[in-house]
């Protein structure tokens, strides 16, 4: 798992912050209703914030948050906000920061062997908060400012796949409770709207030298209409390698008095007598901005925000808003809050709930729009993989709800349980359980069958087909692509290539001291460079289905994916003054910003050969002088 990050007791739950890690996108989720690490720019190393994909250093969000406004028992707005414009994230008692927890974090995972393992859960990895706006306090400190709660408490729940196309989302489930006849006198919200706030910024932690506003300005920022999503993209830093890609906030849709309330369901809402929310973002700078630039500061101001359409295609100073969102950070001068929102839904009585779905994504950009030249580029061909994951949000979020109406129609009870199933969807097989050995020149991947006795969640079949092994091509540490080197499958169908296994199979089982797996397979890569570093990894395929009218599904490379280093094994004669055995470091000396030396830390080393089992290492300047020991 993560890291879960507690702090001082305040009284009441502590704050916490724990990351998605299901697929590879790491979002951060606390039990204050923000989302996101504000400080990750300073400290990559202690988590991610929004880091797709999640090995890399490549962030898209400083903090995001929960916006509830509504009319408070018809006696005027009140907005209550888990996080707001600030330039340092969440503070205790400041102001705008007005959710506190009720709850220590919980996990969930669909993992039988994981601590966390839940037949409730949702995904393969499920993180649930719950906050609420009641306090004015956290242990005495005020909250600055938060005079007039709405009395909402939330719960939080974020749903996380790691199938290929399920890696790259989270899924947010916010479930919003009118409890004022709890806390004070029952009273009803009227003209509810529901917001997410969200500080959206894409730049590699690990390769960035700007700071303060520079690292924030060169966002391009955008919004997809058709598909109810706000995206962001690195537009003009810099930063150099770096990975081109997407960072997006989607509204799924809501559940209001047991109806799905959404702009597409229009045609069924107002034939059950409702009218139809809107979708609509909303962007402000993150300075001084002016005109429609300006940032919210009130209570009014910020649910003007969310109940008033924004003017993307308006017209200023002779350009639209939606191409000054797109390109000012090209020049410096794209540090954009976004805000996404959904409503009016009409009114919430006292102890009713209401629950909103947002789902937070990541997306590369193909292979030609990657490389400096490629950061200002935003167009059909260039978002065509963010396209592609909003389709699969959608399709997850929908499960049998085929017409996206919110109601089980003839023909959708896949499961056959007289009820509408969301997050039902055919599933590829189980990765297999992996071990690398290394040699000179030489790796070797040894797999298990557990993927063999995966059955479909959805077609109750055991559909496994067969196998596809892959290794990164040689290059740079930062996002290292997989490439299928060879593919595997049964004899005798219709599918694949009926390949066989005679040639992975080993004779025999094999075990290895200190592990419980039996491996079944091998599979021996050759040729490869000592030193240097690649990624291996081996996944499952299955054979689609003709009912579900899919091709066959491919379990993740990512998941049991392994980073190696082809070398010499331990030297078992050292000391001997044979030349073969002499221990040795290369590049000796080393030289910073030498022709060899990459842009980034982790493209500066130093390669040791010949060391025995056990060694103590001692790295010195010209001088003489010790800067770094390991054993």
């Amino acid at each position: 798992m993560s890291c879960v990050i507690t702090g001082a007791a305040f009284g009441q739950a502590s704050f916490e912050r724990i990351e998605t890690d299901a697929g590879t996108i790491g979002l951060a989720i606390t039990n204050f209703g923000t989302l996101g690490k504000p400080d990750v720019r300073n400290n990559p190393e202690g988590g991610s914030s929004m880091r797709y994909p999640n090995d890399t250093g490549t962030e898209h969000l400083f903090e995001a948050g929960i916006w509830i406004g509504a009319n408070y028992n018809n006696a005027g707005i009140r907005v209550s906000t888990a996080s707001v414009t600030t330039s340092g994230g969440y503070a205790r008692g400041a102001a705008g920061f007005e959710f506190t927890a009720d709850q220590p974090l919980l996990i969930r995972s669909t993992n039988p062997n994981d601590e966390y393992y839940s037949p409730a859960s949702v995904g393969e990895q499920d993180i649930i908060a719950e906050f609420t706006d009641r306090r004015r306090d956290i242990n005495g400190t005020p909250i600055n400012g938060h005079d007039t709660p709405l009395y909402a408490d939330v719960r939080l729940e974020s749903y996380n796949w790691g199938f290929p196309f399920t890696e790259n989302f989270t899924i947010l489930k916010y479930e919003i409770t009118n409890n004022s006849g709890l806390y004070s006198s029952p009273a009803p919200w009227d003209s509810i709207f529901v917001g997410m706030y969200a500080d959206l910024v894409v730049r590699n932690v690990n390769t960035a030298t700007e700071t303060g506003g520079a690292f924030f300005n060169k966002n391009g920022v955008g919004f997809l209409d058709s598909l109810y999503t706000a995206y962001v993209f690195d537009a003009g830093s810099p930063d150099n390698p770096s990975i081109n890609t997407y960072g997006a906030m989607s509204i799924i849709g809501a559940e209001y008095n047991g109806y799905y309330f959404h702009p597409s369901n229009k045609e069924y809402l107002e034939q059950e007598g409702f009218r139809a929310p809107f979708v609509d973002p909303s962007y402000w700078l993150f300075g001084s901005g002016t005109g429609v630039y300006v940032r919210p500061g009130t209570d009014l101001q910020r649910y003007e925000r969310m109940a008033t359409k924004f003017p993307m295609d308006s017209v200023i100073s002779g350009e639209s808003v939606r191409e000054q969102l797109r390109t000012d950070g090209q020049t410096g001068n794209g540090n954009y809050i976004s805000m996404l929102s959904i409503g009016p839904f009409p009114r919430l009585e006292a102890g009713e709930t209401l629950t909103v779905y947002f789902a937070f994504s990541g997306a590369l950009k193909p292979d030609e729009f990657q490389g400096p030249t490629g950061k200002a580029v935003d167009d059909d061909e260039s978002r065509v993989n963010l396209y592609q994951t909003l389709s699969s949000v959608n399709r997850v979020f929908q499960g049998e709800d085929k017409n996206n109406n919110g109601v089980l129609d003839e023909g959708e009870d896949t499961d056959g349980n007289n009820e509408l199933t969301r997050y039902l969807f055919p599933t590829p097989p189980d990765n297999p359980n992996i071990r690398v050995e290394l040699d000179a020149g030489k790796v070797t991947i040894y797999w298990d069958k557990t993927a063999e006795a995966s059955i479909d969640r959805v077609s109750g079949e055991q559909d496994f087909e067969g196998y596809r092994v892959y290794r990164s091509e040689l290059g740079e540490d930062l996002n290292l692509q997989p490439r299928m080197i060879r593919e595997y499958d049964y004899d005798g169908n219709d599918v694949g290539y009926n390949t066989g296994f005679d040639e992975i199979e080993l004779p025999e089982p094999v075990t290895f001291e200190g592990d419980t797996n039996t491996y079944y397979y091998a599979f021996e890569m050759n040729d490869m460079l000592s030193g240097w570093q690649y990624e291996v990894s081996v996944t499952a395929f299955d054979r689609g289905s003709e009912v579900f009218e899919i091709e066959g599904l491919e379990s993740s490379s990512n998941v049991n994916a392994v980073r190696v280093f082809p070398g010499t094994p331990a030297n078992d004669k050292f000391g001997s003054d044979e030349q073969q055995y002499q221990v040795g470091v290369y590049p000796n000396p080393y030289r910073v910003n030498a022709a060899w030396d990459g842009a980034s830390e982790g493209e500066r080393k130093l390669y040791f050969y010949n060391l025995p089992a056990k060694s103590e290492v001692r790295i010195y300047t010209i001088s003489g002088d010790i800067i770094s020991e390991f054993t």
